[in-house]
């Protein structure tokens, strides 16, 4: 047992090797896997999982760390380590789930990017975001209206987890930008869970994940519920196969914008409204001051509640845990790591550009 761990520890050389290599070849890694091996094995594990209620990634997880903190107690309960044994459990352990990781999803971050797919330009100015924000404001006031009745009045989605998940299922299903674009794409039994780790993401600072082991799309149950349809369309984003932030911000966006659902609308424009508005602050604070005033106060209601839900968990940890996620991303061909979560306004901006809303 200890030869075959020996050499299946050594295997994550290579590994390492392929995965730097591969990243250099991103129209090798879309056309072969993201739109290929990746397909099959996420609908094999969809198709699989679905028909259990709850996250088998979750447990597994839970499982997994039961194991290992058992067996480093046990090491240190050692009253001599073998540090040539340890290394060797490290690196067994560490081959296997880095193999799982990137066959299973990991490759997704080494794909040709969706702006070069759809020939959206990344880079706009600042009256260009000025723009874009007064229509946003105007669209998202409207419905506002539409489902308040009152310019005052905070929103409230009528909708449980289930429901919520269902319609931005059902929405992927009939999305024209992934039939026009991304054809090969199945979007069959996908699959969105609460996930069973609902607290201690919340301390994290997460609002959900994709488990790339499993492809279930998490969903952090304890997060206000107007904020989980474009969570809920941001995860099955990732379980689509897209890994950069920015892109399953956007894919999320022009889910819920296209959606039937009013509540669905609302969520997908404030989205982009928001995250607009924050870019503006930092280009031009007077113009943005201004364009909040424009703002029915319900809409800026629902903005607060979203901020006090997060600053009533804020802790020392979710900073380290997003440092360390920070940097997960920037070795992964992220270059701009976290920051990328708000960068999906180029994309937003230049596709709000071309198409009327």
């Amino acid at each position: 047992m200890i030869f075959k761990k020996k050499y299946i520890g050594l295997l994550i050389l290579p590994q390492l090797l392929f995965v730097q290599y591969i990243s250099n070849h991103q129209e090798i890694v879309e056309e072969y896997y993201s739109l290929g091996v990746y397909q099959l094995t996420s609908k094999i594990l969809r198709s699989t999982l679905s028909v259990f209620p709850f996250s088998i990634g979750d447990v597994l997880y839970i499982i997994t760390l039961i194991y290992f903190i058992r067996l480093i107690v046990k090491e240190i309960s050692m009253k001599k380590i073998n540090l040539k044994k340890s290394i060797k459990i490290i690196l067994f352990y560490g081959s296997i789930f880095h193999f799982l990781f990137y066959f299973l999803w990991g490759l997704n971050y080494h794909r040709t990017s969706l702006h070069e797919k759809l020939i959206i330009d990344l880079t706009y100015t600042v009256e260009d975001l000025e723009e874009i924000s007064k229509k946003l404001i105007i669209k998202s006031n409207k419905l506002h209206r539409q489902i308040t009745l009152s310019d005052s009045s905070s929103t409230e989605i009528p909708y449980d987890i289930k429901k919520i998940n269902k319609i931005a299922s059902i929405g992927y299903n009939n999305l024209s930008l992934l039939k026009e674009y991304y054809p090969e794409i199945n979007t069959n039994n996908l699959i969105v869970k609460k996930s069973l780790i609902s607290l201690p993401l919340t301390y994290l600072g997460f609002s959900g994940y994709i488990n790339p082991f499993t492809n279930e799309s998490q969903i952090n149950s304890l997060i206000p519920k107007n904020s989980i349809p474009h969570t809920a369309s941001h995860e099955i984003a990732h379980q689509l196969g897209f890994s950069q932030e920015l892109e399953c911000n956007f894919i999320a966006f022009v889910n819920l914008t296209n959606s039937e659902d009013l509540y669905f609308k609302y969520n997908g424009y404030t989205f982009a409204l928001r995250q607009c508005l924050n870019e503006l602050y930092k280009y031009d604070k007077p113009t943005y001051n201004s364009l909040l005033k424009l703002l029915n106060t319900g809409i800026l209601k629902d903005f607060k509640n979203n901020s006090e839900f997060w600053k009533n968990y804020s802790n020392p940890i979710e900073s380290i845990t997003k440092s360390g996620y920070d940097k997960f991303l920037k070795f992964n061909n992220i270059s701009e790591g976290i920051k990328s979560y708000n960068q999906s306004v180029s994309l937003i901006i230049n596709y709000l550009k071309k198409h009327s809303f």
